[in-house]
């Protein structure tokens, strides 16, 4: 006799899975039946969709109070993974790709990070759990913070900078549904944002910088400091920012009175062609001042609650002392982490394409394009001329962007058709997180859910030229295993909550 308080499969949601996957596997097939010398993805592709049936089925029979008594150890065993990726001869590093992220286990290549967001909703459930009654408390958010910062760090040493990322939507979501206090979110939210975004500003405006630089250095006929600047692009403002820069031997670089003209060439052209937002940001003066002030003025008002008593004062001096503290923190950033070339052309290519000829720069300008050439109803299935064949006009046509040759294809109606089902998965899981009578059932599938949209609303994002390319993969769609399979798991253990929402 079946359990009266279970509930049977949400058949919906696991045919919108299947039916996006399958458009994935499809997808794949287009773009490889008319070469000759195609790899194979399709194929391999319906085996991970195989295998992630599996796994989805497998999940949701398991009870998912049992997942979360496990949560520590399934959290531990995930860093222990991160921790092997960062190993020479451990870590795998395909061919093409520039981050650590694989374990390579004989013909089986896994992608750890994915297993860890998984592991980190997990604990994250799991800690809110245990501190319902203190949420209200802001030192309450440090360890759900530290879970999160523990594999974002790992995650960035490989180097994959979007995967990181995709940990805070997580971390936030469940926060907010857990009853912390939405202006502590908020706070931590802020300071995290200010001190991140105004040193990758500061480092975008810099290589903005670069053309009109060369050009002076050209003016004047510094032809040695010309090829100089040319070898090292962005890295030149590292060195006249002081900072180190490993495995440079440039010939000149070192000669003080060749960084000397470079730099007070440097100073002409930004107070030429800098824009006035860099100018205020980089005056380190002025942002220390302001960062002081508003600490400051943070903690007179602190004194002033203790002593009067008046908590209407809280929502003020958290707010400046929060922005204090992030414009400290920025300046900080800034001075101290060199950010990467192509990590800030990725991040900020968007903005500009053509100002960034190659990488992140040509493919927002190849992806925009093709999504256009759909038009309403699309050029029909083997027909995608700019995402088709072994190496398309669009990069990375099979994974990372993926949408592209889909909305070549289909046009604007079979993108729409496609974007319903997709939106539908992670409502689908919010509407079971709602639902839910048990606590950890509910924070833990809002926490995949959150997982799954951010994946999709910045994949398509993306595509479309909205967002900075961060190398996020089209969740259930995107060719590669780890990624799919840890999705469809992850949608499994939904199904597993929705079958005993009453049970617990």
């Amino acid at each position: 006799m079946a359990d009266r308080n279970t509930e049977k499969l949400d058949y919906f949601l696991i045919f919108s899975v299947v039916l996006v996957a399958m458009a994935g596997v499809l997808t794949l097939y287009t773009q490889e039946a008319n070469s000759a010398d195609a790899l194979g993805r399709w194929y391999k592709q319906f085996s991970f969709v195989f295998v992630g049936l599996i796994a989805m089925w497998f999940m949701s029979r398991i009870n998912y109070q049992l997942i979360g008594s496990y949560a520590v150890f399934i959290y531990l065993f995930s860093i222990f993974l991160l921790i092997l990726t960062l190993i020479p001869g451990i870590g795998y590093l395909p061919s093409g790709r520039g981050a650590r992220s694989w374990l390579k286990l004989g013909p089986i290549t896994l992608q750890a990070s994915e297993f860890s967001k998984l592991a980190t909703v997990i604990l994250l459930g799991q800690y809110l759990v245990m501190k319902e009654k203190e949420m209200h408390k802001i030192t309450v958010l440090i360890v759900p913070f530290i879970i999160c910062l523990v594999p974002m760090l790992f995650i960035i040493l490989q180097p994959d900078f979007g995967t990181a990322v995709s940990f805070l939507p997580m971390l936030f979501t469940m926060l907010y549904l857990g009853g912390a206090d939405i202006l502590h979110v908020g706070s931590l939210l802020t300071f995290g944002g200010i001190s991140l975004m105004v040193p990758m500003y500061l480092a975008y405006s810099q290589l903005t910088l670069i053309q009109p630089l060369i050009d002076l250095l050209r003016k004047d006929n510094k032809t040695e400091l010309v090829s100089l600047v040319n070898q090292l692009q962005g890295k030149i403002w590292l060195i006249l920012d002081g900072k180190k820069v490993s495995g440079l031997t440039l010939p000149g670089i070192e000669n003080p009175k060749n960084l000397q003209m470079i730099r007070e060439a440097a100073e002409i052209v930004k107070d030429e062609y800098a824009s006035i937002g860099y100018k205020i940001l980089s005056n380190e003066a002025f942002m220390f001042g302001l960062g002081g002030t508003l600490a400051l003025i943070s903690l007179v008002m602190i004194f002033i609650r203790i002593a009067r008593g008046s908590r209407h004062l809280r929502n003020y001096y958290i707010t400046i002392g929060i922005l204090g503290l992030s414009v400290l923190s920025a300046i900080a950033v800034h001075k101290s982490i060199p950010f990467r070339e192509n990590q800030v052309i990725r991040l900020t290519a968007f903005l500009n394409p053509d100002q960034f000829k190659q990488g992140a720069g040509y493919q927002l300008r190849a992806s925009k394009p093709a999504v256009g050439s759909g038009k309403v109803f699309g050029k029909g299935f083997f027909h995608g001329e700019m995402t088709e064949g072994r190496i398309p006009h669009v990069p990375e046509s099979g994974t990372d962007f993926i949408f592209a040759s889909w909305a070549e294809q289909t046009g604007f109606f079979g993108s729409i058709l496609l974007l319903f089902f997709l939106m539908s998965i992670p409502l689908r899981g919010l509407q079971i997180s709602f639902e839910s009578k048990d606590r950890f059932g509910s924070l833990l599938a809002a926490g995949i859910v959150a997982m799954i949209f951010f994946h999709i609303a910045i994949n398509v994002g993306i595509v479309i030229g909205l967002l900075p390319v961060t190398g996020v993969p089209l969740t259930f769609m995107s060719y590669g295993g780890s990624h799919l399979v840890m999705a469809m798991t992850a949608v499994g253990i939904i199904l597993s909550i929705k079958k005993r929402k009453f049970a617990n």
